[in-house]
């Protein structure tokens, strides 16, 4: 504690004595101390020096409640309104260093037994007691004692100064590393995200590269089966089109035998309709040449005929008439037979054909493998209806589920 703040706190402290307007005037000063310091450290965290203060004005306070006067007059420990007012305008970084020198006054002046224990507020309060027991001590006393006092006062600024210094400068090295620290862990923490950010895009990357390759596999295999679907088509082109031919002639001939059909069956009737007069008449005469004479060449009347030339007589009207209409109908016949025929082998012919475009596109599909290939011809080259052995013919749609279900992967 210099001299000046030692002046300071003696000032500051003094003894009053009088009625209960005494006491009720020290009560007001130290609340007035407090208020102060409340005002100027309230909520601050950083020293216990401001809450010790406080704490140790409050004791007095109440202690200065139930102080009981000697005879009719008090006599108090208050502060000097006049020191006080020096605290006007001051900040709490200025303030701060009178708090522990109060301290040290409130346990030497106000007799605060229980604060000021922390070692800066002994180091001051011993300061305290030392300056006080200088001044009071004899002329020749001091004059001996004051110089080496102030010569260890200097020594001990100015170990003071350099060990602030040197706290400072630790401060200074302490918030170097704390900021370096900090921007070593925002490094770190860019890092990271830099780092996350690339591993969710090489991973993008990747799943786009597999997609891609998925793509270009699946392109590589329609290709391939689109090749080996027009192989397959070159292949058999001439089977196709021996097929084509085959369904174009009997489709000719279904229409050709269909016609004549027609005309088998309506040329009768409008022959008929037409000509009526010369059918009877042609009608009539068969009958009249089938017919018995019953006169002669010269006119004389014949003997009646008997049951046998009346029976060959109509033998010879009914083979006359049934003949040529058993032969028309069995010509009838006939064209019906080629006409089924003819519609037989055009939907044989049609169901090769269908069956190879559908193994065509089969193979273009990945539906099918050249492996089916024995199967499709089986199919394709087996005996013509009416042709070798009563076969019936595959079934079409076995065949396209045994196809799909020899698909590679399937």
């Amino acid at each position: 504690m210099k001299y000046e703040m030692y002046r300071f706190i003696n000032q500051l402290f003094i003894r009053y004595s009088g009625g209960p307007e005494v006491l009720d005037q020290a009560i007001l000063s130290h609340q007035k101390l407090k208020s102060i310091v409340q005002s100027l450290f309230m909520g601050q965290r950083a020293s216990g020096l401001p809450d010790d203060l406080v704490a140790a004005i409050d004791r007095v306070i109440d202690r200065l409640k139930f102080r009981h006067p000697i005879g009719e007059k008090y006599s108090v420990d208050a502060l000097s309104s006049e020191v006080l007012s020096g605290f006007e305008g001051k900040d709490d970084r200025t303030f701060f260093p009178y708090i522990a020198p109060l301290l040290a006054g409130y346990r030497h002046f106000a007799a605060d037994a229980v604060g000021g224990n922390q070692p800066r507020v002994q180091e001051e309060l011993m300061s305290l007691i030392s300056w006080e027991t200088i001044l009071s001590a004899p002329e020749g006393l001091q004059s001996i004692i004051a110089p080496k006092l102030q010569t260890l006062e200097q020594e001990a600024d100015r170990k003071a100064q350099m060990i602030s210094e040197a706290m400072s400068e630790h401060q200074k090295i302490r918030d170097s590393q704390q900021l370096y620290q900090a921007q070593a862990a925002e490094a770190i923490a860019k890092a990271e995200m830099q780092l996350t950010a690339a591993g969710h895009a090489f991973e993008q990357k990747a799943i786009e590269f597999e997609d891609r390759n998925q793509e270009i596999d699946a392109d590589i295999r329609q290709l391939r089966a689109d090749l080996d679907a027009q192989v397959a088509k070159f292949g058999t082109e001439a089977a196709r089109k021996l097929w084509g031919e085959r369904e174009k002639q009997s489709r000719f001939a279904l229409v050709a035998s269909s016609v004549a059909i027609f005309l088998l069956i309506a040329a009768p009737i409008l022959g008929a309709i037409c000509f009526t007069t010369e059918v009877l008449h042609y009608l009539a005469q068969i009958v009249a040449a089938s017919s018995l004479p019953i006169t002669d060449a010269t006119g004389q009347v014949l003997p009646a005929p008997n049951d046998t030339q009346i029976t060959i007589a109509a033998i010879g009207r009914l083979v006359i008439i049934t003949v040529p209409v058993f032969l028309y109908i069995w010509a009838i016949r006939l064209v019906v037979r080629f006409n089924s025929r003819s519609l037989m082998l055009l939907d044989d012919a049609r169901l090769r054909l269908t069956m190879l475009d559908t193994f065509f596109h089969l193979i273009e599909k990945e539906g099918a493998v050249k492996e089916d290939r024995a199967l499709v011809l089986n199919a394709l080259f087996r005996p013509g209806p009416g042709h070798g052995d009563n076969v019936d013919p595959p079934n079409f749609t076995e065949l396209v589920t045994k196809a799909m279900g020899s698909t590679p992967g399937k």
